[in-house]
């Protein structure tokens, strides 16, 4: 049987922690402590908060995500959703070109919103997620 010094080293060795104790337990007795779960790179990097976007243009949405993940990427106006821009997609390409159609904004009455939010999630796992905003989105010529 292996001593105690060498289970630590083997544990140690495999990226785990154990808890030292100086009275002799028996084998079993060592705990094993899961290794901090790695972090991971979820963001949008375009559109950034305070960005001004026209009506009628088209404009490229930049994100970064895990290759394994299928996301979903959705456009809210203040505390109203906008709706999906992505559903179940595959996170690469990083990127979509939204062509934002003439009344996205102004169909409603207004002239312009600066409460626009993007969110990026984990299809598979929405407890995932990520948002960028404020941003405006205004109607009329750039």
């Amino acid at each position: 049987m292996p001593s105690r010094a060498t289970i630590l080293a083997i544990v140690t060795l495999a990226g785990c922690q154990a808890r030292p104790n100086v009275a002799k337990p028996p084998a079993t007795d060592v705990p094993v402590v899961a290794p901090a779960p790695a972090r991971i790179a979820f963001a949008i990097i375009s559109p950034r908060a305070g960005d001004t976007l026209v009506e009628g243009h088209r404009y490229t949405i930049h994100w970064m995500a895990p290759d394994t993940f299928r996301i979903n990427l959705g456009a809210a106006m203040g505390g109203h959703d906008k709706g999906m821009l992505l559903r179940d997609a595959p996170a690469h390409p990083d990127s979509l070109v939204w062509n934002i159609p003439v009344g996205y904004v102004t169909g409603f009455g207004p002239a312009s919103s600066d409460a626009m939010r993007l969110r990026l999630e984990n299809a598979r796992n929405p407890d995932q997620w990520t948002e960028i905003g404020p941003f405006t989105i205004t109607g009329g010529k750039r």
